[in-house]
């Protein structure tokens, strides 16, 4: 019987995620005003989808890739038109009659399956059916190569790329996030649609997962229909996830303590599905990598990080480990990464190979922090652990050490590991690593100097209490806009200020612009004493930064930084420094918009 719920209650992010680790088979149909879609899954792997949206077309999709030409999609569609009914799927057309290779195709579909996800994410209400098991192909899938029958995505993997994707999106306009209309009644509403296309079409026996399902088929032609699934339905309970697992996990836990442990996780996915302010994971910056064999500690694990709206992703594949890693960093994210306790006489979970690559993971990845769990009674582990380098080791219960407690241990030990994750995502690194997301995905959206140089001196702002920009001109510098300088801080930006500081020979000014290098520190250099503080005051504490911002090789403004009354106190330079890197980058494409644009002038940022 088919399972459904409400995005409303459970992000689609939170579906795809549950059908993987409890490595469910079906098709997953997803309806919302603002489209439909489906999700093919083969034991909690993505294998196909389809979406309503005329943008999400297997020709369009090869055609915007450049695997194929008008001219080949045009063939392709003749070919299909003349075939007529023995016609075969459009994608197996292009193989055989219009020169499309087999990796252009395999990358085709995979870009399919993204994007298709990619749109499903921005729907904040709708619903969502699961047919658990029910893969019913038609007989023309045959004609596919035996290399895209086994089409099968890493969900993990096609989830971080469709939340990087979707969040560059959002930040250029292409997506507008916004809460649609509520509708009363949904499910029934889905219901009476169904009665009433079985009606109007009873001869039918049941839909098929077809080749048009799978998103293999002539999507430029196909004729949309809702499906007629609704009658019946059972609607979705998360303490069934939790028995299954549990159930099929943990076979040697009595009954009482199964129970426990169902009553327990359950109460966790009702906090954190009925919880009105609770945001999606769409807006997160946080992840947490949990790398274990054990399948109940996965399942566990989600279920708490879901709680605190923090992103999760478990693996027991050493190459997914890196590639998770990789993923997270690229979509900005600073995760945290849990190491199950060793499991003996398991390939690849050994003590000795838990330490091989949780050492070989401090070494690639030096910025993240990693948590060891251990049994309580292996102390030399732990120690070790400690001395290695982990941020942490908390001890696991097994249930061959304390068979008794074990469901009240393991209740206690989650509850401890969602209070620390709590406060590891709280800690200033994260939350100003949270800043600096935000503030790159902002930066992304700028295409004038201006806006980008005012974007570095609020970022710098979050961190300072004064911050001012100077650009940099041939002997001298012009003080520009700055933040509480002349005016309270709450109050942002203030007016140009275009005082001139004189760019004297062997100052630190003079150095900083041959170098391109920054400075935190108390400096000794009379500009400020004689220039710069005549005019703005001095701090309190004589600490400051000054922060180049580099284009086409030249430093172009420097933002001066200062701690006002306040006490100096520790900065993430390197997070500064990295955000004035991209400003650069981005700096250089707006003046070369600009010159392309007006070739005779050139744009300043006053």
């Amino acid at each position: 019987m088919p399972l459904t719920g409400e995005l409303e209650h459970l992000p689609i992010v939170d579906v795809i995620q549950l059908i993987h680790s409890t490595r469910k088979s079906g098709t997953l149909n997803v309806y919302s005003r603002k489209g439909e879609g489906q999700l093919v899954f083969n034991d909690g792997f993505i294998v196909s989808a389809t979406h309503s949206s005329e943008k999400l077309k297997i020709g369009s999709i090869l055609l915007q890739g450049h695997s194929i030409s008008q001219e080949d999609l045009d063939k392709a569609l003749n070919i299909q038109k003349q075939a007529g009914s023995d016609r075969k799927p459009l994608i197996a057309t292009l193989l055989e009659n219009c020169g499309l290779s087999k990796d252009a195709a395999f990358k085709g579909l995979e870009t399919l399956i993204e994007m298709t996800v990619v749109e499903m994410i921005g729907w904040t209400r709708g619903i969502f059916t699961l047919d658990v098991d029910k893969i019913n192909t038609s007989d023309s899938y045959r004609y596919l190569p035996k290399q895209l029958q086994d089409l099968t995505m890493n969900t993990q993997m096609v989830l971080l790329d469709a939340l990087r994707i979707f969040d560059e999106k959002v930040h250029a306009g292409e997506i507008q996030i916004s809460d649609e209309p509520l509708i009363e009644n949904p499910l029934e509403q889905l219901e009476d649609i169904g009665e009433l296309e079985q009606e109007e079409e009873s001869d039918t026996e049941e839909i098929l997962v077809s080749e048009d399902l799978l998103g293999l088929a002539d999507l430029d032609k196909i004729e949309r229909k809702k499906p007629y699934i609704f009658k019946g339905l059972e609607s979705f309970d998360p303490a069934d996830i939790h028995r299954q697992v549990i159930d099929e996990t943990l076979l040697d836990i009595p009954g009482e303590g199964k129970e426990q442990l169902i009553n327990f996780l359950s109460s966790i996915s009702k906090t954190y599905l009925g919880s009105d302010d609770s945001a999606t994971a769409v807006s997160k910056s946080q992840a947490v990598i949990v790398y274990t064999c054990d399948k109940f500690l996965q399942h566990a694990l989600i279920t708490v990080c879901k709680k605190e709206g923090i992103l999760v992703f478990v693996t027991a594949d050493r190459h997914d480990l890196d590639n998770l890693i990789e993923r997270t960093l690229l979509k900005y994210l600073e995760p945290i990464l849990v190491f199950g306790s060793p499991v003996a006489e398991t390939e690849g979970f050994s003590q000795s190979a838990i330490v091989d690559i949780r050492s070989q993971k401090m070494a690639q990845y030096p910025q993240i922090s990693i948590i060891q769990l251990a049994s309580p009674l292996d102390f030399s582990f732990s120690l070790q652990s400690l001395n290695d380098g982990t941020r942490a080791v908390l001890p696991v219960p097994y249930f061959s050490e304390r068979e008794e407690t074990f469901a009240e241990d393991m209740i206690n030990f989650l509850n401890t590991f969602q209070v620390y994750i709590h406060g590891c995502f709280n800690e200033d690194r994260r939350q100003q690593f949270s800043k600096l997301r935000n503030s790159l995905s902002g930066l992304r959206l700028l295409r004038k100097a201006p806006d980008i140089s005012l974007q570095v001196l609020q970022f710098i702002s979050e961190m300072f209490d004064r911050t001012l920009t100077l650009i940099v001109d041939k002997n001298e510098m012009i003080a520009e806009r700055s933040i509480g300088i002349i005016a309270d801080k709450g109050q942002g930006f203030a007016a140009p200020m275009k005082l001139r500081i004189p760019i004297r020979k062997e100052s630190i000014f003079h150095e900083m612009i041959n170098s391109g290098e920054s400075f935190f520190g108390k400096p000794t250099d009379s500009t400020f004493a004689d220039l710069i503080y005549t005019e703005i005051g001095a701090p309190t504490d004589a600490t400051i930064l000054l922060l180049p911002l580099k284009s086409n090789d030249r430093v172009i403004t420097i933002t001066y930084a200062d701690f006002g009354d306040q006490r100096a106190k520790q900065i993430t330079l390197d997070f500064l420094e990295f955000f004035v890197g991209q400003a650069g980058l981005a700096m250089e494409n707006a003046l070369f918009r600009r010159q392309l644009d007006y070739p005779n002038k050139t744009e300043g940022l006053h």
